[in-house]
């Protein structure tokens, strides 16, 4: 099986970056192939722009995005961890899903209608979020989950998907923190 971790956060101390030191522990047990895509440590551009369009118009695709076009395409699964900011993915990594789940590589839409082209892949989404699950269901917040799930990664062929909310970091105790790490499952 070959992993491809897309991780999404700057801090270094962070426990979304436990969770991508705890995923590739469970990688490497498994004597598994794992790539890593750092968005913040890779200084990734998320701001799609006028020359992405222009490459796209002739067939073509920037080389800072082909290479992870070419992550993508190599992994049978993909894990994707980042932290919940406002209900929903850090800025860098919406930008990265524009870019790089781009048209002629993610879907087609033309004459024949939609064809989503990631069909061969899993994925699983490992999100730690501030709040309690308790507040988010009061509020009907959940939804930003079938945001990703739903209109990004189902859209495009990924019917595989699970998800790992950590509710409420902030109040948990370190050892609570390290049971939630030996809870994940991928």
């Amino acid at each position: 099986m070959k992993y491809c971790i897309i991780y999404a956060h700057p801090n270094p101390l962070s426990f979304s970056h436990a969770i991508k030191q705890r995923v590739v522990e469970i990688i490497e047990s498994r004597d598994s192939i794992c790539e890593i895509i750092d968005l913040y440590e890779d200084n990734f551009n998320p701001v799609l722009n006028v020359d992405d369009f222009i490459a796209l118009q002739n067939g073509e695709v920037l080389p800072e995005v082909k290479k992870y076009q070419q992550q993508v395409a190599n992994a049978d699964h993909l894990i994707f961890i980042y932290p919940i900011w406002w209900y929903g993915q850090p800025a860098i990594l919406k930008g990265w899903i524009d870019r790089v789940f781009s048209w002629g590589f993610a879907y087609r839409d033309d004459e024949n209608g939609f064809t989503p082209l990631l069909t061969d892949k899993r994925a699983t989404l490992l999100l730690p979020l501030g709040s309690t699950k308790a507040i988010l269901e009061q509020y009907d917040m959940l939804r930003f989950i079938d945001n990703m799930i739903v209109g990004t990664l189902n859209l495009v062929g990924i019917s595989s998907v699970n998800y790992q909310p950590f509710y409420g970091l902030p109040a948990l105790t370190d050892e609570q923190r390290r049971e939630l790490l030996e809870q994940i499952v991928i």
